[in-house]
């Protein structure tokens, strides 16, 4: 049993696994990453992602090393040593022009951004949004078409335990 000290709070559940999580990706290690997030329930990934996010807020490059990890581009080591990584480079484009992951825009399974904020993506300088659009397909979509394919890929990621 480690002593924090009088009136020194403890560490919780919560605190270790963002602890880990935030020295997994600073070691740019999604295998780790993995053992993290596959194994706990949809709210504590959620105060996780939370809790790196919140570590990060001033580190561009780890965070969109992290966007491009929930897209699906970084899913080994080896995959960082890619001389090219569109995702990765998206969200540093995005996250340096004001954009917030995971807020104003989510990485998605499948090697995708979602803009979440469009009206913060159109306020971006035309210059920006040009570039995304040359680069990337962008699809406006639905509110209820973007809920089917999110439930279409939760299906799809859903694993059945038979006893």
């Amino acid at each position: 049993m480690s002593a924090k000290g009088f009136g020194q709070p403890r560490s919780t559940k919560t605190d270790k696994l963002v602890e880990q999580a935030v020295r997994y990706c600073q070691k740019r290690n999604p295998e780790a990453l993995d053992q993290i997030f596959d194994n706990l329930s949809v709210n504590l990934n959620k105060q996780v992602v939370a809790g790196c996010l919140t570590a990060f807020c001033d580190d561009t490059d780890i965070c969109s090393w992290l966007c491009g990890y929930f897209a699906g581009e970084i899913n080994c080591a080896e995959d960082n040593n890619k001389p090219c990584h569109p995702i990765i480079e998206l969200s540093r484009t995005l996250i340096e022009a004001g954009m917030e992951p995971f807020s104003d825009f989510m990485p998605y399974p499948g090697c995708r951004i979602v803009i979440l904020n469009a009206d913060k993506f159109e306020a971006l300088p035309a210059e920006i949004r040009n570039t995304v659009q040359q680069a990337f397909d962008v699809m406006e979509n639905s509110n209820e078409h973007l809920q089917q394919v999110n439930d279409a890929l939760l299906q799809e990621l859903v694993v059945t335990v038979k006893e």
